[in-house]
C-alpha cells in the first residue's frame, strides 16, 4: 500500500472532461454561421442538388456518384460508426467521423438497392449491402435487410470470397436475431476458396463457436474456437516470418498488431471458458429501448453490449453484440453468452447535443443462462451551470459555485480541473453538497487536490507541472462540473457533456483564479525543471517554515519522485513535512496519505491516529475503498471480528468489490466454510481492470474440489497460509507461493496476496 499514483488511472479519469471541452470550441457555431441558412435548409438544398445530379447520370458514372456520396461518405465498411461513443469508462468522438449524405433514408435505400444490382463486383458491393441492411434495420425491417444481402450475393460469383463474406454476414445476422436454424444451415453450406481462406475460416470458427454454445454444446464450442484461433495465429505468424525474411535486412521479423479477427476469437474463447467454469451452457436475451427523459425515442443509434474483458478498449467493427435502434428506439440481442456486460452507445452529435446518459462506472449487467433481460436507457438533459462561467476572473478568497437545482437530487458532487495546450487535469473538489450552491475557500482548492499527478513519460523530468500546481496556477484556465445524485446514490444527470450550439452552450464552465502569483519555484516547475523547482521549494521552506504553499509543493514533488524512482528515502523525507503541513492546513487528504504511510510500516498507533483524523476532516463519509483499507489494517492487527464487520460494510459501498479476496480470506480464517465463501464470492463479483467477475467464485469452486481429496490436511494447510496473510507475513507467503507446486490453494493465495 505504498503511496503512489498510477498515471493510467489519472488519464482515464480526465478523458471525458478534456474531450468535451475540446469539442465545445471545435463545434460551437460562429456568428457568421448563425446568419446563414439553417442546417436543415442547407441539407435540403444539398439533397435536391444531389438527386438532380443523379437523375441526369447513368451507367458507371451514376454508380460512382452513389459510391462517393453514400458508401464512402458514410463509412460503408463499418455502418456502426458514429460521431460519439459513450460508455461507463469514457466518452470519445471519432476524428474521422461519418458525414451525412444529406439524403433521406428512403433515398439511400433506393440508391443502395440499385448499387448492389448494378455496381462493380468488388468490396464496395459488400459495403453497399451492409449499409442497406443497416438502413432497413433502423426502420425495423430486418427481413428486408436479410434479403438485400441475398440479392447482393446473387450478383457475384458464388465461389468468390465476396460471396462467402456475405454468407457469413447473413449467418451472423441470423445468430443475432435468434434464428439458429438459418445460421446453422448457412454455416454448413459455406466453404471457402483458397484466396482469403484463413480470414474466412477464422470468421466461420467464431460464428460456429457462438452457434454451438447457443445450442448448449459449450465444450464443442470451445474446441472449435480454440482451433480456429490457433490456426489463424499460426498462419499469420508464418506470413510475418516470410515477410521479415524477404523484405527486411533486420534479424527480426516486423511486428504486426493484433487483428480484429484475432480479438474476436480471443474474446469469445475467454467468454466460453468463463461460462464453462461457472457451469453455464445456454445463452440469454437482452433487450430494451433508448429514449430521452421526455419519452422521445432515439432511433438510428448504435447499441453495443460489451463483455467485461472488452470494455476497456475502443469499439471496433468486430463487436459481437451490436445493433441499431429502430424508429421506436428498440434494440434486442439474442445468443448472449452468460457473463458480465456493460452497454455502450453510438450517437450522432445531434442526438447527444445537450443530453447525457447518467451511466456510472460500476453499472454492470449480469447475464445468466436463460435470462430475458430488459435494460432500457434514458438520456437526461444536461444540468445548467450558473456561476462562475464564460471565463470569469476571480480574485477573491472564495469561489462561489452556483448551478441549476435538479428535481429529486439528494446531493451534488463538484469537480474541477485545469486545461492548457496539450494537457488537462481534473479531480473532485467537494461531495455530498445538499444545496445547488456552495462557497469554496481558495485554500480548499489549493490544498485539497491530493497528491495525484500526471506524467508524459517514465522519468521525473517528464512529470506534468499542470497536475502539480492545479488551482495554484494563476495563468491556467479552470473548468468545473456538477453531478446530481438521488438518495440512493444513483446519478441523475451532470453538467459535463456535449454542448455544440448556442442554445446548449450559452454558459461555458470556464473561469480564471488569480488570487495568488507564481513564485520562482512555481515558474521553474512550469518550465519543466522539477529538480530545480524541488530545491527552490526546499529553500523556501528553510527560509519560512510556515510557507504552506512551498511545503505542499515540496511534499508533492518528493512523493512523486519517490514513486517514479522507487527511492523510499524520499517518501521518508516527505512525511515530517506533511505532518507540519497538517498543522497549517488540516486536510483529510493529508491525513489519509499519512495513515497509508504508517499502514505500510505497520505502525498501527500512528495509522489509527491519522485514519481517525482523516475521517474527522472528510466531507465524504462511508467511502467503500477507505473502509476496505481500514478493514485490512484491523485484520493485520489481529482484530478479526472488527475486520469482518468492516469488510461487510465496505463491500456494500464499493461496487467494484476490489477487496473481496481479502474479505474471503478473513472469513475463512475465522472458521467459515468454503460454501459460505462461495456465497460471498458470487454475491460480490470483483469488477477490477483485467479481472473477470467470476474469478473468485471459480477459485473457491476449485478449492472445494481440491479439499475432497484430503479434507483434514487441506483445512490445516489453508489455515496456515491464511494465517500468514492475515498476520502480515508477506515474505513467508511469497516464498511459499514461489516454491509451491501448482494447486487451487496456491492460485487462491496468490490472488489474495495481490489484492490492493
Amino acid at each position: 500500500m505504498r503511496i503512489k499514483i498510477k498515471v493510467k488511472h489519472l488519464v482515464s479519469f480526465v478523458l471525458l472532461p478534456a474531450s468535451l471541452l475540446i469539442l465545445l470550441f471545435n463545434f460551437l457555431p460562429s456568428s457568421k454561421a448563425q446568419m446563414e441558412e439553417s442546417p436543415a435548409i442547407q441539407s435540403n438544398l444539398a439533397r435536391t442538388e444531389l438527386l438532380q445530379k443523379l437523375e441526369s447520370t447513368t451507367g458507371s458514372k451514376r454508380m460512382e456518384l452513389i459510391q462517393t456520396n453514400i458508401i464512402d461518405k458514410e463509412h460503408g465498411y463499418d455502418p456502426y460508426r458514429y460521431n460519439v461513443n459513450i460508455g461507463t469508462t469514457m466518452s470519445q468522438w471519432n476524428h474521422d467521423e461519418p458525414h451525412s449524405s444529406d439524403l433521406l433514408p428512403e433515398d439511400k435505400i433506393a440508391l443502395l438497392e440499385e448499387y448492389i444490382l448494378d455496381g462493380p463486383a468488388d468490396n464496395t458491393r459488400i459495403f453497399a449491402a451492409k449499409l442497406l441492411a443497416y438502413e432497413y434495420d433502423a426502420l425495423g425491417r430486418k427481413d428486408d435487410g436479410d434479403q438485400a444481402l441475398i440479392t447482393a450475393a446473387k450478383q457475384i460469383n458464388s465461389n468468390s470470397h465476396l460471396a462467402k463474406e456475405l454468407a457469413l454476414l447473413r449467418a451472423e445476422r441470423a445468430l443475432n436475431s435468434g434464428d439458429i436454424t438459418t445460421a446453422e444451415t448457412i454455416l454448413e453450406q459455406t466453404t471457402f476458396p483458397s484466396e482469403y481462406q484463413e480470414n474466412l475460416d477464422a470468421q466461420k470458427a467464431w460464428l460456429t463457436g457462438r452457434l454451438l454454445f447457443t445450442k448448449g454444446e459449450a465444450q464443442e464450442a470451445l474446441t472449435v474456437v480454440t482451433k480456429g484461433l490457433e490456426s489463424y495465429k499460426k498462419f499469420w505468424l508464418g506470413v510475418t516470418a516470410d515477410s521479415g525474411a524477404s523484405g527486411s535486412s533486420s534479424n527480426s521479423a516486423p511486428e504486426i498488431g493484433t487483428s480484429e479477427t484475432e480479438m474476436q476469437l480471443e474474446a469469445l474463447r475467454s467468454a466460453i471458458q468463463s461460462a464453462i467454469g461457472m457451469g453455464s451452457n445456454s445463452t440469454a436475451v437482452v433487450s430494451g429501448t433508448l429514449t430521452r427523459s421526455d419519452g422521445t425515442p432515439v432511433s438510428r443509434a448504435g447499441i453495443f453490449l460489451r463483455a467485461e474483458s472488452e470494455v476497456h478498449h475502443s469499439i471496433t467493427a468486430a463487436e459481437p453484440y451490436l445493433i441499431v435502434t429502430d424508429d421506436e428506439g428498440r434494440f434486442e440481442f439474442h445468443g448472449v453468452i452468460p457473463g458480465f456486460y456493460q452497454l455502450q452507445l453510438g450517437l450522432s452529435y445531434d442526438q447527444i447535443d445537450g443530453w447525457t446518459w447518467p451511466i456510472q462506472y460500476d453499472d454492470w449487467i449480469e447475464v445468466k443462462p436463460g435470462d430475458t433481460l430488459n435494460e432500457s436507457i434514458v438520456l437526461q438533459p444536461l444540468l445548467e451551470l450558473q456561476s462562475p462561467i464564460n471565463q470569469e476572473t476571480i480574485t477573491d478568497q472564495t469561489v462561489e459555485f452556483r448551478w441549476q437545482a435538479v428535481e429529486d437530487a439528494a446531493y451534488y458532487r463538484l469537480s474541477g480541473g485545469v486545461s492548457m495546450v496539450g494537457s488537462s487535469f481534473s479531480s473532485q473538489i467537494r461531495d455530498h453538497i445538499t444545496d445547488n450552491q456552495v462557497s469554496i475557500p481558495v485554500d480548499e482548492l489549493y490544498y485539497n487536490s491530493g497528491f495525484s499527478y500526471g506524467s508524459g513519460g517514465e522519468g521525473f523530468e517528464s512529470i506534468d507541472p499542470l497536475s502539480f500546481l492545479v488551482f495554484m496556477n494563476p495563468e491556467a484556465r479552470f473548468s468545473w462540473n456538477i453531478e446530481a445524485f438521488d438518495a440512493d446514490g444513483r446519478l441523475i444527470t451532470r453538467s459535463n457533456g456535449y454542448r455544440l450550439n448556442e442554445d446548449t452552450a450559452s454558459n461555458l464552465p470556464f473561469f480564471y483564479l488569480k488570487e495568488r502569483e507564481l513564485t520562482t519555484a512555481d515558474q521553474l516547475l512550469l518550465d519543466k525543471k522539477p529538480d530545480q523547482a524541488l530545491k527552490m521549494y526546499q529553500q523556501n521552506v528553510a527560509d519560512d517554515p510556515q510557507n504552506a504553499h512551498a511545503l505542499h509543493m515540496l511534499v508533492k514533488l518528493l512523493l512523486a519522485k519517490s514513486s517514479i524512482t522507487k527511492d523510499d528515502s524520499l517518501e521518508d523525507q516527505a512525511i515530517p513535512l506533511l505532518q507540519k503541513l497538517m498543522q497549517l492546513h488540516p486536510s483529510s487528504n493529508y491525513a489519509f496519505t499519512l495513515s497509508q504511510y504508517y499502514f505500510d510500516h505497520a505502525d498501527w498507533k500512528s495509522y489509527s491516529d491519522f485514519y481517525s483524523r482523516s475521517n474527522e476532516l472528510s466531507q465524504t463519509k462511508d467511502n467503500g475503498y477507505v473502509l476496505s483499507i481500514h478493514a485490512v489494517a484491523l485484520m493485520h492487527q489481529g482484530k478479526i471480528e472488527e475486520a469482518r464487520e468492516q469488510f461487510a460494510m465496505a463491500i456494500e459501498l464499493d461496487n467494484s468489490h476490489r477487496f473481496i479476496g481479502s474479505y474471503l480470506a478473513v472469513e475463512l480464517y475465522a472458521g467459515e466454510s468454503l460454501s459460505s465463501a462461495m456465497t460471498l464470492a458470487e454475491r460480490y463479483p470483483e469488477h477490477s481492470f483485467g479481472h473477470s467477475g467470476y474469478r473468485w467464485p471459480q477459485m473457491v469452486k476449485q478449492l472445494i474440489t481440491e479439499r475432497t481429496k484430503q479434507p483434514n490436511n487441506f483445512d490445516q494447510e489453508l489455515k496456515e497460509k491464511l494465517g500468514w496473510y492475515v498476520n502480515g507475513q508477506k515474505d513467508t507467503l511469497k516464498q511459499w507461493i514461489e516454491g509451491a507446486k501448482s494447486s487451487a490453494l496456491k492460485t487462491f493465495m496468490q490472488a489474495v496476496q495481490e489484492v490492493s
